[in-house]
């Protein structure tokens, strides 16, 4: 039998990382973690935004604007995030339970997720807080600054609809977990991204 996935998508600093962590340690049974991180950390850093080199133009590169920061990619970026979708399923089609904490790079990039994810029963949860927290906890954390801001607004414009909201400025993480989760044990009409 295949495991539930719940699935986070919000902009950078929204808060998904802990929220994820705090599904972990409130739920009762195991759930595998999953984030667009998990991926960032395999890739190669010529390939990476790091080092901002001519591989990076293929792979991953930070799109600096005056007060933005947009994590763009290149055609082995784009296989590398398909393959990360297919990666991160696996573990859900292999009947473990799954949380992903995303941040959609491109709205186009929600089909790759629905693919991987079809026919598994997934709690979509668009996690959001007000931009002047994400820019406050943006400060002190190793991601550049300006990149909450560079996704906010279209992280969310993939055009698939949300079993849940959390703004995690509006509780404790525990709390909101013990939401999310109660949610991802409640059937759902369509059961699917």
């Amino acid at each position: 039998m295949a495991g539930r996935v719940i699935f986070l998508n919000g902009t950078s600093s929204a808060g998904k990382t802990t929220l994820a962590r705090a599904i972990q340690d409130e739920s009762a049974t195991p759930y595998v973690y999953w984030g667009i991180d998990t991926l960032f950390t395999l890739v190669p850093p010529n390939w990476g935004g790091g080092r901002d080199g001519p591989l990076s133009r293929d792979g991953f590169w930070y799109d600096r604007g005056a007060d933005t920061v947009v994590i763009r990619y290149g055609r082995v970026g784009r296989r590398m995030l398909r393959s990360a979708c297919v990666a991160a399923a696996a573990f859900a089609r292999g009947g473990d339970d799954l949380v992903i904490d995303e941040m959609l790079l491109a709205p186009e990039l929600m089909a790759d997720w629905q693919s991987a994810l079809a026919g598994l029963d997934v709690l979509m949860v668009r996690v959001t807080c007000p931009l002047e927290v994400a820019e406050r906890r943006e400060v002190g954390r190793r991601n550049p600054r300006g990149l909450a801001r560079g996704h906010f607004r279209t992280v969310h414009e993939h055009g698939v609809a949300y079993d849940l909201t959390i703004d995690t400025a509006a509780g404790t993480p525990a709390e909101l977990a013990r939401e999310v989760t109660r949610a991802a044990h409640h059937p759902r009409i369509g059961g699917g991204p």
